[in-house]
């Protein structure tokens, strides 16, 4: 008689499940919230920020394997202050849905970014 040593598996819970309280990290002092429009390649993506810009938004080494993006994703971005501040920006943090919800209830996203 053979013995069945198959372990029973656990049911995955989503992050989001739990006591219902949402942190979501807000816009700082010099960090415009936008959405990926186009994936360039490499570490670039293309984005239409809150402040009427559009952005080729470079993904810092720390990020990039940790903060896939795609297209239409929220993000928050830091723009490059120097040299063409309106056409260059470093990516800070990407929303997820449930994030979306919340920076929306607040009014901090337009109109145009909620078809997410």
């Amino acid at each position: 008689m053979k013995k069945n040593n198959r372990k029973k598996k656990q049911k995955h819970r989503s992050k989001s499940e739990g006591d219902g309280i949402i942190r979501t990290r807000l816009p700082q002092e010099g960090e415009v919230l936008g959405q990926v429009i186009q994936l360039l390649g490499g570490r670039l993506l293309l984005t239409k920020c809150t402040d009427g810009n559009v952005r080729q938004v470079h993904i810092p080494g720390k990020h990039r394997r940790r903060m896939w993006t795609r297209l239409g994703d929220i993000i928050l971005t830091m723009p490059r202050y120097g040299l063409q501040p309106d056409t260059k920006g470093d990516l800070v943090y990407r929303y997820r849905q449930n994030e979306v919800k919340v920076l929306q209830s607040k009014n901090l996203i337009p109109e145009e970014f909620t078809a997410y």
